[in-house]
């Protein structure tokens, strides 16, 4: 075993808001051999300790020694090793030798595992651990890593601090499109769910696009439409800004090299990119989901040039599968505006 951590150079950090797409950017990135696209996302800043404010990721600020970041690390690994959620960010039931992983992990922490070693430090002993893990080798020296958290856009600020010669690509995408398939995606059973952290989560990703953009160079922002009508051009044009050579690799989704089927909330596979999930949302958002975008999004809908949809019924329409306590607490959300 090489226990070695690696030195990361210019790492890509893919950011984007649940169901925007930087699942199947991160597949299109997947097989380049330049590249290693950790096949999960890392969620680095909440598993240490960190306050998320990202409704879909909220956690809490909790101080954690050096130790309780590690074993914070190890669950995040045995828990995404074990998820067969359809819809989860990938699926790697089984891919993951934990045992591996803990024991890079355990190899890197240094003689004083009480001493806490820098952010930079520990980032990139997880992301050695990883390919460790899934691997059996260390992360060959000079491949660059891409990394793709949801809630990583409010931590950009942090990630240029720890690397700066990293790059950033934001994906956005139609904010009624996401919130149908958030919607989707976390749905159980027939009952219509809580809309608060969905509406939320969205604003804060895009919140956070408008903030990083004005103070990080390297951030490229690309839309999720355009990444599916003409791929070749968007990923050539991704390809110029993170300085590595475009290949036809680029073209072709993939999870560890191998065919990745998606993970779209209509729950069906595919084996090449289609341009279906530019219109099948209109024919399932429910106008109260359109009333919150219009609400807590109109600037977005606005810059990156969605239509703004108008609503056919009342906020106040009782929505096939709502119980009345999710009714009430739907509505309420118009009153934090």
């Amino acid at each position: 075993m090489t226990t070695t951590k690696p030195n990361l150079t210019a790492p890509i950090f893919l950011l984007g808001c649940h169901k925007s797409g930087s699942s199947l950017l991160r597949s299109l990135l997947d097989n380049h051999p330049q590249l290693f696209a950790i096949p999960m996302e890392i969620h680095y800043f909440q598993y240490t300790g960190q306050w998320v404010d990202y409704r879909l990721r909220r956690s809490w600020p909790k101080p954690m020694n050096q130790q309780e970041k590690m074993a914070s690390l190890y669950q995040l690994v045995e828990e995404t090793n074990a998820n067969e959620d359809p819809y989860a960010d990938s699926i790697l039931a089984g891919s993951l030798d934990v045992d591996r992983f803990r024991s890079f992990m355990v190899a890197n922490q240094g003689d004083s595992p009480d001493n806490l070693t820098t952010p930079r430090e520990l980032f990139e002993i997880y992301v050695g651990a990883l390919y460790y893990a899934l691997t059996g080798a260390a992360l060959p020296p000079g491949m660059r890593i891409v990394e793709k958290s949801v809630e990583h856009a409010e931590w950009a600020v942090h990630l240029r601090q720890m690397f700066p010669d990293c790059r950033f690509v934001h994906i956005v995408r139609n904010p009624y499109a996401s919130m149908v398939a958030i919607r989707k995606s976390k749905t159980v059973g027939n009952i219509y769910p809580l809309l608060r952290n969905f509406i939320l989560s969205l604003q804060n990703s895009y919140y956070n696009l408008y903030r990083n953009e004005g103070i990080l160079d390297n951030y490229l922002i690309v839309k999720y439409e355009d990444l599916l009508t003409d791929t070749e051009k968007i990923m050539r044009t991704i390809s110029d800004f993170v300085g590595i050579e475009f290949t036809e690799d680029l073209l072709t989704p993939t999870l560890m090299g191998k065919p990745w089927g998606g993970n779209s909330s209509t729950g069906k596979s595919f084996t090449k990119i289609s341009t279906a999930p530019l219109s099948s949302w209109k024919s399932q958002v429910e106008d109260l989901e359109v009333r919150l975008v219009n609400t807590f999004l109109e600037p977005v809908l606005e810059r990156f040039g969605y239509e703004m949809v108008t609503p056919q019924k009342s906020k106040y329409y009782l929505i096939k599968g709502e119980s009345w306590k999710n009714y009430a607490k739907n509505r309420s959300l118009f009153w934090l505006y």
